[in-house]
This record gives structure tokens, C-alpha cells and sequence, in this order.
């Protein structure tokens, strides 16, 4: 858990005593931090990332608490910096980057004429201004890790459809980077698995899209004369597949077990509501409206505004979080009182593990869980893509549509009417013996099972005639 701010000189003194440091981040890689041993003075430490991965810890001075003489934070943060930057800590220490995401472009134009990096730049300007921030972060990192580095000096009337797929095939073969890792080498496009590369895809069909409205806007602005550098961007098809890794209640259960009661908190919710994680955090008390048995969404990813619903259960939950509270409190917040802001990803992987759960399952899984449930449910998808914050029913049925099918037997049977009355009752009086595909979807119907990867037989018998037909 993250400490507290060491700045507040309240938080010093309620802060009880312990033997390991309570840190606060300065900048990634470099740390100050509150020492308070059992019945000892309490000190300034300050600590460096090595180069190696590890962690080199020094002590800088007493600090001042009521009754005890020593240095405020102030005067503290001056000796970290000194300390940081001598000589026989830096030659150890690794680079260190700033707290937060960049919010800039990472353009310096090098050529004359109208680039594409000068159409990214207006781009980037106006989605500063209509998307929600989440959204605008992570579309500018696409654009600075991605497009800039490789067509940022390309003028825009010389983008061509060779060139774009060149673009294509240069992001496909680019291993996924995240963070401050090591660029993995490059593997060719034969050589990726059909999972990597649709994900690969996928990746290059939102920079397709971000590429597109950068140049299209910049021909309606008069930049260029020509529409021909957005007209000739295609998406590559195939990047889309259904979720498979959901929850049972069980499961569900077990995961709860395993989490601590402020982590278990924003987890119940996100299974109660499906909202993101970023939402939940950004929830307030006045949020929660009791008349209507919803909670209030202000702002999502698309910047679009809605009421979340909820079950009897569901407003009991929330209504025992929120008693007692000021309106403007934030619903979910860590046990130090600090707001969750990327906190949760580390403590839930882990207990995840713990509760003995795929590894692969993450925070943004429940979302899909809450969603998977409704579906197999029988609940209309339009109510669902409501709920979910989508503008429409597409994503919820390209995602979720394959759960549907466990139920349309059982639909049309009640729908459709007999032809041959004779050949009804016949129909009747066989023992049921469901076919591989049958077989199938009852298996990876929720919750019996959340994991299904069929293949074989199975994967042929699901296969259309023409695709067999192909394989002689």
C-alpha cells in the first residue's frame, strides 16, 4: 500500500510505527520516505532503482515531529536531491522518469512542407479538448510510441498505399512493449501465433483509425488539396475475438476471499455494476441515486455520460459504503485513504494467484464477467450495451454473441410452430443426444465452464463445408 502524503505534517505523526519505510514517489525510480522504528527518533530515508534492479536505501536526517527536533519535508526533499545526485549514488542508479503519463506530442519537425506529424499535432489538440482523459492518454501514447517514429516526417500528399503497408507490417512485426521495458526483437508475421497476431491487428487497426481522422481533418481544414492520404488507409480484418475468460460465482467468491477489504470493495462493485475501474474511482457519494437504484457515471471512456442500474443487493452495497459520508467523498478509496490510481493492478494479480485463478485474468475481466452473465441470462443486448456505457449493441455481440447461442435452441423451440405434427411427436419421444456442437455450447454455457478452447473434431464439425473443402 502506498503511504500517505510525507508532506503533510499531520500524516507524519498519525503514521504508526513499523520497521519498513513509508515511501512517496518523487519521480520513477527515485523515492523519499519516512522511517518510524518502534521507540526510536523518526528519520528522512531516500532511495534510488539500481541499474541492476535492485534498491540502494540511505538515511538522511532526523525528522521534525512534535516534541523532537529535525528537518520539515521541505528541507528534506533538498538533501534527497543532493543525495541523488552524487556522485556514488548516480553512477549506480538507473535513469528515472516522471510520475504520470505524457500529455504531449512527441513532434520536433525536421522537414518544410505539411507532415503527417503536423496533422497528428491539430489531432492531438482537438482530442485534448473532446475525449475524456483516460481516452486522450492513451490515444497520444499510441501516436508517440507507434506513428511519429515512422511517419512523423512523411509529408502528407507523399503517404501512399505502399508506404501505409509498410507501416502495417513494421507495427505487426514489433513486439508489444509496456512500460519502460527493453524492446523485444522483431518476429515476422508467419511466425507469430494466430493469437499474437490478432492482437498485433488490433493494435494496427486503432492506429489505422487514429491516422485516418488525423488526416481527414486536416483536408477539411484546407492543409492539403487531396483526399487520397485518408481515402487509401484500410483496417485489417480478423482482430476481433470473442471473450472467453470470465468468472463463475464461485469463482467469484474465491477471488473476494483473497482480497483485502478495500480491494475487495471496488471489486464487488465492478461485479455489481460492470463499470471500469476508472470510473469506480472517479465515483463519488452524491453519485448514488436511491430513487432510481443507480449509480451515476459523469464521465466514461467514450466522454459520454450515464446511469449505471443496480440490483436490490447492489444499492445495499453501495448505500452501506456511502453512509455517513460528505457527498463529495470519493466512494473507493485505498486503506491509507490515498485514491486508487493504478494501485490495484499489482495486489489483484496477486490475489488472483492466490485464489487460484488464470494468470491471465485481470481487474478489467470483471466488467466481462458482469457482462457475460447478463448475456447468457437472456437479457436484451441494447439493455446491456446501456448498462456497459457502449453508444451501441455492436461490441456487446461481437463480444459476447457467441454466449447466445446456448439459448437459441431452446427459443426457437418455443417460437417455432410444427409442420408435421407426426413428425413433432416423434421429435418428442427420442432421447436427446446432443451433437458436438450442441455438446459444445452447453459446455462453455456460464458457469458450467469459462475457459472452453475446443479443437479436433469439435473445431471441425463447428467448421463451414467450404473451409473443409480448402483443406484437400
Amino acid at each position: 500500500m502506498h503511504a500517505p502524503s510525507l508532506a503533510d505534517p499531520q500524516n507524519l505523526i498519525d503514521l504508526p510505527a513499523r520497521i519498513p519505510p513509508y515511501w512517496n514517489i518523487l519521480e520513477f525510480c527515485r523515492h523519499i520516505g519516512l522511517q518510524k522504528l518502534p521507540g526510536r527518533p523518526a528519520y528522512w530515508v531516500a532511495r534510488v532503482r539500481r541499474k541492476d534492479g535492485g534498491y540502494r536505501q540511505g538515511r538522511l536526517a532526523p525528522a521534525q515531529l512534535p516534541g523532537l527536533a529535525g528537518l520539515p519535508y521541505d528541507s528534506a526533499l533538498c538533501l534527497a536531491h543532493q543525495w541523488f545526485s552524487s556522485a556514488e549514488v548516480s553512477e549506480i542508479a538507473s535513469q528515472p522518469y516522471p510520475v504520470g503519463t505524457t500529455r504531449h506530442l512527441k513532434y520536433t519537425k525536421t522537414i518544410c512542407g505539411f507532415t503527417i506529424g503536423d496533422a497528428l499535432g491539430d489531432y492531438v489538440e482537438w482530442k485534448r479538448v473532446a475525449a475524456s482523459r483516460t481516452h486522450f492518454e492513451t490515444t497520444l501514447s499510441l501516436i508517440n510510441h507507434h506513428i511519429i517514429p515512422r511517419l512523423g516526417d512523411v509529408p502528407v500528399d507523399e503517404l501512399t498505399s505502399r508506404r501505409f503497408t509498410e507501416f502495417c507490417r513494421d507495427v505487426l512485426e514489433t513486439a508489444p512493449k509496456r512500460g519502460k521495458q527493453k524492446p523485444r526483437p522483431k518476429r515476422r508475421i508467419d511466425e507469430l501465433d494466430s493469437e499474437a497476431l490478432r492482437k498485433r491487428k488490433k493494435t494496427v487497426n486503432a492506429l489505422v483509425s487514429i491516422l485516418r481522422l488525423a488526416l481527414r481533418m486536416a483536408w477539411e481544414n484546407g492543409e492539403t488539396d487531396s483526399d487520397r492520404a485518408w481515402r487509401c488507409l484500410r483496417r485489417v480484418p480478423n482482430a476481433d475475438a470473442p471473450r472467453h475468460i470470465f468468472l463463475s460465482r464461485d469463482e467469484c467468491r474465491r477471488l473476494l476471499a483473497q482480497c483485502h477489504h478495500d480491494l475487495a470493495d471496488l471489486v464487488r462493485a465492478a461485479l455489481y455494476t460492470g463499470c471500469r475501474v476508472s470510473e469506480l474511482c472517479r465515483l463519488r457519494v452524491q453519485d448514488l441515486d436511491d430513487k432510481s437504484r443507480s449509480i451515476y457515471i459523469q464521465s466514461s471512456k467514450n466522454g459520454k455520460a450515464r446511469y449505471a442500474f443496480l440490483t436490490q443487493a447492489g444499492m445495499a452495497f453501495f448505500e452501506r459504503l456511502c453512509d455517513g459520508r460528505n457527498s463529495d467523498d470519493l466512494v473507493f478509496v485505498m486503506s491509507s485513504g490515498r485514491r486508487w490510481s493504478g494501485g490495484h493492478r499489482h495486489i489483484f494479480k496477486a490475489a488472483v494467484v492466490r485464489a487460484g485463478l488464470p494468470t491471465g485474468f485481470v481487474f478489467h475481466g470483471l466488467r466481462h464477467t458482469y457482462a457475460s452473465q447478463l448475456v447468457q441470462a437472456g437479457m436484451p443486448l441494447a439493455f446491456i450495451a446501456r448498462q456497459l456505457g457502449h453508444s451501441n449493441t455492436d461490441t456487446v455481440s461481437r463480444t459476447y454473441g457467441h454466449l447466445t447461442f446456448a439459448n437459441m435452441t431452446a427459443e426457437l423451440e418455443r417460437r417455432f410452430e410444427p409442420i408435421d405434427l407426426e413428425m413433432a411427436n416423434f421429435q418428442s419421444n427420442r432421447e436427446y443426444r446432443p451433437t458436438s456442437v450442441q455438446a459444445a455450447l452447453e459446455f462453455c454455457s456460464w458457469p458450467s465452464s469459462n475457459f472452453f478452447q475446443g479443437g479436433g473434431d469439435l473445431v471441425r464439425s463447428m467448421r463451414p463445408a467450404r473451409l473443409d473443402r480448402t483443406d484437400n
